[in-house]
């Protein structure tokens, strides 16, 4: 499985990695003492989680995974990658439970010979966590990368202002398509019933198509804006019982469209990128209509989530998580407001990755700088972003550490939602706080509760003992009542993940 913030390893590249973890000791970092001392005292221990695959754990070895990770980092609960569902070896949609998938658009099928035996790798795993103390909650996230692996999937994926179906991301499944939401009820319902698991998240890296067609996200700079979405007969048979004039909304995305494609062009409007922006939504307000629409439809589907996982076990702990773009984005983080999800989420995990926040800003500033912020320069541009975000950070050319020319040329040549390479400056733990802060805030007064998604050399390899000591400190110092650590196990340093812990032991939260 796929996914936006954890571009997974080959199988010979982790198994590599983990080798080497292995052979790295785990404490005795010599770190500078963590505040302690500001560190609010939870009602119980707080949640330590760590994300994986469950393909990942059984090749490593399940004991050995699970040793390392509580002796560096004191984790008490897995988030696992466990989608119910998969291709099989000819791409056919296959489950060990097909009876919980009627009506998805495919066939469900039983396991094969070459499928992943879900069941009883998770009773291994369970059985293991179990004697340890740990618990395990099944993560639940969209799969919408390349490429797309089941046979039959592309019929539930959006279609895009010219009636093409779209690809990954930002694109994937159509929120209205109903045998889309029957897949993940089926899923939900499976996850449940089937295995043993103590919790549920759900994750979308998405957001709606304005900001799409801007190319409004990081690494976004060579996106499509025609290849906005969704445009197929559910979601426009759904608009229109709302009274929304369809045909206006393509008119003022196709108006959106040539705006986007001259300013990438270097065609600067004759009144500069920000007025004319704001005259294509006074003429078109029918393309903020559609953002709403479509931001609708997600909290739409997040709610059935919910619901339907509390139909079936009433006391499981149910939450969201945030995608990094609400870190960059002001329209993306106006869309993710944390208030409205008290009404259906025990728990939120907003992504606070220091360590590749600071290269995702400058690429975001970078993609927008070709449209709607075309008139500031870089730096103008990421100051203004640091003063409505609530940010303190370093400059553009700190952070990319190389001439601009070189680290723009990369960033036009990669694809889109690609990394370029390169020693990129981190966020602070400053900026940790603030983002964990601000989520805690957000749901103050709640049944909701924070638990933090922290970053361990995602992507970029510029994680520290040190940053990861700050990082940890900051999200119990902001009031969250937990944190959940990714990248992948194959990726992070042993040294960094070690530093997880030994700064629990200091803040005597392990």
């Amino acid at each position: 499985m796929t996914r936006t913030d954890d571009i997974p390893l080959s199988r010979r590249d982790f198994v590599r990695a983990a080798s080497l973890a292995a052979t790295a000791v785990s404490t005795g970092l010599g770190l500078p003492a963590a505040q302690a001392q500001t560190a609010p005292s939870p009602a119980g221990p707080p949640l330590v989680g760590f994300q994986a695959e469950v393909p990942y754990i059984i090749e490593y070895g399940i004991d050995r995974f699970l040793d390392d990770i509580q002796a560096r980092a004191s984790v008490n609960t897995l988030f696992l990658f466990s989608s119910p569902f998969g291709p099989d070896a000819q791409g056919n949609f296959v489950t060990a439970h097909p009876q919980y998938y009627s009506d998805v658009g495919m066939k469900a099928q039983g396991l094969g010979p070459q499928s992943l035996n879900l069941p009883d790798a998770m009773a291994k795993i369970t059985a293991a966590t179990r004697r340890r103390g740990m618990k395990i909650y099944s993560w639940m996230i969209e799969d919408n990368r390349p490429p797309l692996k089941i046979r039959g999937m592309d019929r539930l994926y959006e279609i895009d202002l010219h009636g093409r179906r779209v690809g990954p991301h930002p694109g994937g499944p159509c929120l209205n398509n109903p045998y889309f939401r029957n897949l993940i009820a089926g899923a939900v319902e499976d996850s449940i019933r089937s295995y043993d698991v103590d919790g549920l998240q759900r994750g979308s890296e998405r957001q709606g198509p304005l900001s799409n067609a801007l190319g409004a996200w990081h690494h976004g700079s060579t996106s499509d804006p025609g290849r906005t979405s969704c445009f197929c007969d559910y979601c426009t048979t759904k608009a229109r019982a709302r009274g929304i004039d369809i045909v206006r909304v393509k008119q003022g995305f196709m108006a959106l469209e040539t705006y986007v494609r001259a300013g990438r062009a270097g065609q600067r409007p004759r009144d500069g990128y920000y007025v004319e922006f704001w005259r294509l939504l006074l003429r078109h307000p029918e393309l903020l209509t559609w953002q709403t629409f479509w931001s609708d439809s997600m909290r739409e589907m997040q709610r059935e989530f919910y619901a339907q996982a509390k139909a079936i076990r009433p006391g499981l702990p149910v939450g969201f998580h945030i995608w990094h773009n609400t870190a960059f984005n002001p329209i993306f983080r106006a869309e993710q407001d944390y208030q409205p999800y008290t009404a259906y989420a025990d728990f939120l995990k907003p992504v606070v990755y220091d360590n590749p926040a600071a290269e995702r800003m400058t690429s975001y500033v970078y993609s927008v700088s070709q449209n709607i912020y075309g008139d500031l320069s870089r730096q103008q541009l990421l100051d203004f972003e640091y003063s409505v975000m609530n940010f303190k950070e370093d400059t553009y050319d700190q952070i990319i550490n190389e001439p601009r020319a070189t680290y723009e040329a990369d960033l036009r040549s990669l694809g889109m939602n690609d990394t370029p390479k390169g020693r990129f400056g981190r966020f602070s733990a400053d900026y940790v706080y603030r983002e964990t802060k601000r989520a805690v805030d957000a749901v103050a007064g709640s049944k909701t509760t924070i638990c933090a998604g922290v970053g361990i050399d995602v992507v970029v390899k510029n994680s520290t003992p040190e940053s990861v000591r700050g990082a940890v400190e900051a999200v119990f110092r902001a009031g969250a009542t937990g944190l959940v650590l990714s990248t992948s196990h194959a990726a992070m340093r042993p040294e960094n993940l070690s530093a997880v812990g030994s700064t629990l032991r200091e803040l005597k939260l392990a």
